[in-house]
């Protein structure tokens, strides 16, 4: 990510008061982007990703993941075509663990991988209306993608209107201030989006939680993240017969905790000393901790579940926005 972009941003936090408002700014959670160029991109992608490639266009973004051989996933990412290729936004920590298995398929491909330079913040609202006059237009369809102010923005799911925005860090300065100083916004960290992505059950694998889940695991089939009929791409046996031997017998779900409770990526959930989950991504909201766990399906609603090192601090489960099976 621009350290320019960074810097201003931090700046801006440190001077910005406790409150929340209708309208909301947030840097992302540690975030890069991978720009992947060049003639082959496309047919390249298709055949590293679970997700459908085909149907990423200028106007539409979408959810993949990059498995290993044996189905399980290295990096979840959002991807988005730009004027030049594709930009991949995933985990920071696993940007250039990403890069360097993509470099070895390479082969006499036309393509380049690389870390991209831009801005990247998220934008809450309760509603749009504030901004119809201020910016037009704006995506309309969950995960669709518009440019506006010289900087994309990426109509994200979740309660209410909420935008992901990227682009050169002048722009997304201008943009930023603006909102902040003119239009009332008010400036939040990073928990604030990360808690929006797990109440959209959204989740995002970490350096802590790479190649432990296959993607149906963390419901990335509900989430349109996976091509079953695409073809082949690394890992794709797996997840293939996973998928039609019905054989997922964990999933992705989110619970609350006590707001003391320290739930972190990684971290094993237990019942009855039995390992029966793991927690994918956690943030704090004001009275509790909110977070997405991969757990037995058949433990869930059934066992009392709770983090292994505090066992008496007890998940307590909350729906997800989406059905799963």
């Amino acid at each position: 990510m621009n350290t320019a972009w960074q810097t201003f941003v931090q700046q801006r936090l440190s001077q910005a008061s406790s409150a929340t408002g209708d309208m909301v700014l947030s840097p992302l959670p540690p975030t890069a982007a991978l720009a992947i160029r060049g003639g082959d991109a496309e047919t390249f992608l298709q055949g590293q990703t679970t997700c459908d490639v085909r149907r990423i266009t200028s106007e539409q973004s979408g959810l993949g993941a990059f498995c290993n051989p044996q189905g399980r996933v290295i990096a979840t990412f959002r991807i988005l075509r730009d004027e030049t290729g594709f930009l991949l936004l995933l985990s920071a920590d696993l940007a250039e663990k990403v890069a360097q298995r993509l470099r070895l398929y390479v082969l006499r491909s036309d393509i380049t991988i690389e870390t991209a330079d831009v801005a990247l913040f998220g934008l809450i609202l309760a509603s749009a209306a504030p901004l119809q006059e201020l910016l037009q237009p704006l995506p309309r369809t969950v995960e669709g993608v518009t440019r506006a102010r010289q900087l994309l923005w990426i109509k994200m799911p979740g309660p209410g209107e909420r935008f992901l925005i990227l682009g050169k860090a002048e722009a997304a300065r201008s943009l930023w201030f603006d909102l902040a100083e003119n239009r009332g916004a008010t400036e939040r960290p990073a928990t604030d989006w990360w808690l929006q992505d797990i109440r959209a059950g959204l989740p995002t694998v970490t350096a802590a939680t790479s190649e432990e889940f296959l993607p149906q695991m963390l419901n990335l089939d509900a989430l349109g993240g996976i091509g079953f009929d695409k073809g082949c791409y690394t890992g794709q046996e797996v997840v293939a017969r996973t998928h039609y031997r019905g054989q997922v017998k964990r999933r992705l779900y989110r619970a609350r905790l006590a707001a003391h409770a320290t739930p972190a990526a990684g971290m094993r959930l237990l019942a009855k000393d039995k390992t029966v989950g793991q927690v994918v991504n956690a943030a704090p909201n004001d009275s509790e901790q909110e977070l997405l766990a991969v757990v037995h399906c058949d433990r869930v609603h059934r066992s009392e579940i709770h983090l292994a090192d505090q066992e008496a601090l007890v998940l307590r489960w909350l729906e997800l926005p989406y059905t799963i099976a």
